[in-house]
């Protein structure tokens, strides 16, 4: 279900102050939120702001911010209080091993990864096995317009993408051809339904069909405001 859901954030890191002890992780967490869920969670968080904000006034950053940043202090709250709880402790011997236990376990899952190998990929009729750090070897279907994997580096099971050849998009000027933009296809097949298109323009990734039609559309609306453009430099220049 919520592999359909918009998602939103996070806008910046929550966390990592501590005077005793220096963060080590940066953990990404996801909620599938409902709407009074959100309500909620900023009504708590602008509290603490409303003697200088007006709600009028929150643009859509400042509502995503205050949102996590409610979840985020929520969930270190509890964890702060747990923590000085179990300072109060004393631990017999066999739970004192369990939590050693859990804290090498942590070392473990939260180390810095080493790098990556490269990748080793297996051709199959119409597949290709690829190694991954979480799952081992997967094989997945390989589309007929992939470039292949050779040069990627081995990376988690939903990092898997299927990459296109990149086009240049190029207009002419004073006779020569002038790069705008590269796109190409991309799918990561674990984390997207489909395929989308990829560009090297920020804020123009992960685009579905609809999307890069929009896209072409606002291009073509651009042309005409450069076309206005032009024309208000040629009445300058002509009057200059």
């Amino acid at each position: 279900m919520s592999e359909h859901l918009p998602e939103f954030g996070p806008v910046e890191v929550q966390g990592g102050v501590d005077e005793l002890e220096p963060a080590v992780a940066v953990v990404r967490v996801a909620f599938a939120l409902t709407r009074a869920q959100l309500v909620t969670a900023l009504a708590v968080s602008f509290a603490g702001i409303a003697a200088d904000r007006s709600p009028e006034s929150l643009t859509v950053e400042d509502v995503w911010r205050e949102v996590e940043g409610q979840l985020a202090a929520d969930a270190l709250h509890e964890l702060d209080r747990q923590m000085e709880s179990d300072r109060a402790v004393v631990w017999p011997p066999e739970q004192r091993r369990a939590v050693d236990v859990l804290a090498a376990a942590v070392d473990r899952a939260y180390s810095r990864p080493a790098p990556s190998e490269p990748q080793r990929p297996v051709y199959g009729d119409g597949t290709v096995t690829l190694a991954t750090l979480d799952r081992g070897p997967v094989t997945v279907a390989e589309p007929s317009w992939c470039l292949g994997h050779e040069g990627d580096s081995v990376g988690h099971r939903r990092d898997v993408t299927h990459r296109g050849e990149w086009r240049p998009f190029t207009v002419e000027v004073r006779g020569e051809r002038v790069e705008v933009l590269q796109a190409g296809l991309s799918w990561a097949p674990f984390a997207e339904p489909h395929p989308v298109v990829d560009t090297d323009v920020d804020g123009l990734s992960g685009l579905d069909a609809d999307a890069l039609r929009e896209v072409a559309a606002g291009w073509g609306l651009l042309a005409g405001d450069l076309y206005r453009l032009a024309n208000e430099l040629h009445r300058a220049r002509r009057w200059q």
